[in-house]
């Protein structure tokens, strides 16, 4: 009896660990390296967009590298209803009927001309799961290091779910839906295509 005792705790002693904050911290460090090394991206979503008691769906199609962004917003009949473009020195909207605004920042201009800010200097990199270096931010990260929500630039952002994608010649674990909030606005993107 006593033999088994011993061989029943030498079996519980080799269990493994469970993984520590300093694991889950670590992977973090790695999968955001890893992903601000491979920064470019396109990809295809939905979008709804909840402020002020109104709200609208739409889709999106985006490429960002960084020098420059292309954003296109479609209704959901298809009909394109803004272009927006950053490079360097400015961002314009091109809207509905053709008339381009010009800005310093996507966020000044998306709330003057659409009544929202779109925080597109953060969300090329929270649409990664990773919080952007210029700023202070909080998560809480799961075990793969992978944020599952974080806070950046008065901005909460959730993740729903991960999905192993190929993502510039590798294969990592990306969001596929996104929720950002902050005060009365409401996004919600939905990767439909990387």
């Amino acid at each position: 009896m006593a033999g088994l005792l011993g061989l029943v705790m030498a079996g519980c002693s080799t269990l493994p660990a469970p993984p520590t904050q300093a694991t889950a911290n670590s992977a973090a460090q790695q999968r955001t390296q890893r992903l601000q090394a491979n920064h470019p991206f396109a990809l295809e979503a939905k979008l709804a967009v909840q402020y002020a008691g109104k709200g609208y769906t739409a889709r999106l199609e985006w490429q960002h590298d960084d020098q420059a962004d292309t954003m296109r917003i479609f209704s959901p009949l298809g009909q394109q209803v803004a272009l927006i473009q950053r490079n360097q020195q400015a961002v314009t909207l091109t809207d509905q009927s053709g008339k381009q605004h010009t800005a310093a920042d996507v966020a000044s201009l998306t709330e003057r001309l659409l009544g929202w800010r779109l925080p597109l200097s953060g969300l090329s990199q929270w649409i990664l799961g990773i919080p952007h270096p210029a700023s202070p931010f909080q998560a809480n990260y799961l075990e793969n290091g992978a944020p599952a929500s974080l806070t950046q630039d008065q901005w909460q952002i959730s993740y729903d779910d991960y999905r192993q994608t190929a993502f510039n010649g590798a294969l990592e674990q990306l969001p596929y839906t996104t929720r950002l909030q902050q005060q009365d606005v409401r996004l919600k993107l939905v990767i439909q295509h990387w």
